[in-house]
């Protein structure tokens, strides 16, 4: 949610709030029965513990967040016979067992905050909880020395995702990021019918052939022009696209990327509709530069994944179900708390934003 490691890379989260919830396994994990508990522990990841107060300090800051943006109405939202408020719920706890899986790697790994990071986990902690009122702090059970924990646990997982990523900096090459800029013409073929595509008539489909030929004819002899033509014909939202591998209809994709600057295409057939294109550009540099930084990160995140799925496999995790079980969203409107996340960015965060 406020850093890099809560924007839904780490697929392994999903099973570990899964087998949390169930107590059942997923691949080689262990889990034991809810035994063992101290009486505010709300789960248990490995040798790390979680408090219901910090539960509450997520659950609070991520509801009223929400709420926010979204308004009370939020909480009627069903999807698939979820709440709203048991996903709100489980999110929390899927981002704080995360925390916790990362903060264990990070001490397995002999990871150490640094003088200046501590200063300021400290300045952020009281920062904090110095926003709180009294209510809020009874509700959470917050404390400046809690917070200051929790935000130094933090930064510690961040630490080890920053250091098994650290050594990874793949070469990508242009052809592989590639990214070409054209001017289109689409006219349909089909039309949609509830989910269904219904294709054209074959008079009608050759009705739609024989004017992109005209034009395509017309563009080749310079008797036409492509931008006019495309302002009269063209069916799409734009008239000039760009997209790189994998993005687009195959046969789409393979003319468009055979293309030299200006040439016109052939006519290109897809599902619902037929193309004819006139290239601009063989690489959009601004576009294939940022698709090398998206190739980067999804690399950086695979080889990521498989070290925090191996090391998540080794530990046993124990949810706390009785506690679980009294778990609701506060309703207090005294208690609007909301900023835990963007104070710990605006200290420790990496200047990167959630999209």
């Amino acid at each position: 949610m406020f850093l890099k490691l809560f924007k839904g890379k780490i697929v392994k989260t999903v099973c570990l709030l899964v087998a949390l919830m169930t107590l059942c396994g997923c691949g080689g994990t262990q889990v034991v029965l809810t035994t063992g508990f101290n009486k505010d522990e709300i789960f248990i990841v490995g040798s790390e513990s979680c408090s219901i107060q910090e539960l509450e300090i997520y659950l609070t800051n991520i509801q009223n967040t929400y709420q926010n943006v979204y308004g009370e109405e939020i909480w009627n939202v069903t999807s698939d016979g979820v709440t709203f408020e048991d996903s709100i719920k489980n999110t929390a706890l899927a981002e704080l067992a995360q925390v916790k899986t990362l903060y264990l790697m990070a001490m397995d790994r002999g990871l150490t905050l640094d003088p200046e990071t501590k200063i300021l986990v400290a300045n952020a902690a009281r920062e904090y909880y110095a926003s709180l009122n009294d209510a809020e702090i009874e509700a959470m059970g917050a404390s400046e020395e809690l917070i200051e924990e929790m935000y130094s646990q933090i930064a510690l997982a961040q630490s080890a995702y920053d250091e098994i990523i650290g050594d990874i900096s793949p070469e990508i090459s242009d052809d592989e990021a590639r990214y070409v800029r054209v001017r289109i013409i689409y006219m349909r073929t089909a039309y949609r019918n509830g989910d269904s595509l219904i294709p054209y008539t074959n008079s009608d489909y050759e009705r739609v052939y024989a004017t992109l030929n005209d034009i395509r004819t017309g563009l080749l002899d310079g008797t036409l022009d492509f931008e006019t033509e495309a302002a009269r014909y063209n069916e799409a939202d734009e008239t000039v696209i760009s997209f790189g591998k994998g993005m687009v209809d195959p046969a789409l994709e393979e003319e468009a990327f055979s293309l030299a600057g200006d040439e016109i295409s052939d006519i290109v057939k897809t599902s619902d509709g037929l193309y004819l294109m006139q290239c601009i550009s063989t690489l959009d540099r601004t576009q294939t530069d940022a698709n090398k930084v998206l190739i980067t990160e999804k690399l950086r995140d695979e080889a990521f994944e498989t070290v925090y799925d191996e090391y998540l496999d080794s530990l046993i995790r124990n949810l706390n179900t009785e506690l679980w079980k009294t778990v609701t969203l506060n309703t207090d409107p005294q208690i609007k708390t909301c900023n835990f996340f963007e104070i710990y960015d605006n200290y420790l965060g990496s200047g990167e934003t959630d999209g």
